[in-house]
């Protein structure tokens, strides 16, 4: 999405100088090859060079959208969530003058929320989703993996919320649409099985969240290893539905398994 916005941006803005621009272009490279070996704090000085760099452009240029939005991701992964809110709410208006009701606004609207929900503030997050959601539901295909996103994301802030049929509905479609799009191997569509199967433990319905979380953990296990603490999170949380079931010695030993790995990763 960052490299999309950039070549965009260059396409709207013919005033600014070839010397501004290519300077620009490379800290945007940069900040890229830091991304690429995961160096987050060194891209985020990168893209806040970057940012100051757009100052030479006009007030409402889109490449500082686009900077502020690449800012904002970094800002994210390293949990920096208020910061990184702060540039989704800078870039935002900014992509809306720019590409109007676009997918360019659509992807910093569903950053946005994504980053509210990380923060626990669900309900601040369901105008920006479903913004995103109406706008890639009229210009990308019904199966787009863009979609997919938008629903899990409102389908688990409703879940947070304890809007539980209406959380169940949106998973459920977001899942169907990751099964199709990568399969039923893949961590995006664990993602949203694990969500799921917290909607139904969430509503007491233990009998239909055990078996999506078994899945969601041999797909962890696949995709990350039996030390990972994605699949003790799994296990843990299946650990609390078998003793709802009153299959306690199921849950003694998954748990026995799951603290193993949690031990294993603090040595």
């Amino acid at each position: 999405m960052p490299l999309f916005c950039a070549v965009a941006a260059l396409a709207v803005a013919p005033d600014a100088s070839a010397q501004d621009t290519q300077t620009w272009l490379t800290l945007m490279s940069q900040a890229l090859d830091a991304l690429n070996t995961n160096s987050y704090p060194a891209a985020e000085q990168i893209y806040r060079e970057a940012v100051r760099e757009t100052g030479n452009f006009r007030p409402n240029d889109p490449r500082r959208g686009s900077t502020l939005n690449s800012l904002g991701l970094v800002l994210r992964a390293e949990k920096k969530y208020t910061e990184a809110e702060a540039a989704f709410r800078k870039a935002l208006p900014i992509m809306q003058v720019a590409y109007g009701d676009g997918l360019d606004a659509a992807h910093v609207n569903l950053n946005l929320a994504e980053t509210l929900h990380a923060e626990g503030r669900p309900a601040e997050a369901l105008p920006g989703v479903r913004a995103a959601l109406a706008t890639y539901k009229r210009l990308l295909p019904p199966n787009s993996p863009a979609i997919a996103s938008a629903l899990c994301l409102e389908g688990d802030s409703y879940r947070l919320l304890k809007q539980f049929t209406d959380a169940e509905a949106l998973l459920r479609r977001c899942s169907d649409l990751r099964e199709d799009a990568s399969g039923i191997d893949s961590d995006e569509f664990a993602e949203a099985q694990y969500a799921l199967a917290q909607t139904f433990v969430a509503e007491g319905k233990y009998s239909d969240a055990e078996p999506r979380l078994r899945l969601v953990e041999k797909i962890r296990e696949k995709n990350h290893g039996i030390t990972s603490p994605e699949l003790a999170q799994a296990m843990e949380e299946r650990v609390t539905v078998l003793k709802h079931l009153g299959r306690d010695k199921e849950a003694a030993r998954l748990g026995t398994i799951a603290a193993a790995i949690r031990s294993a990763q603090n040595k």
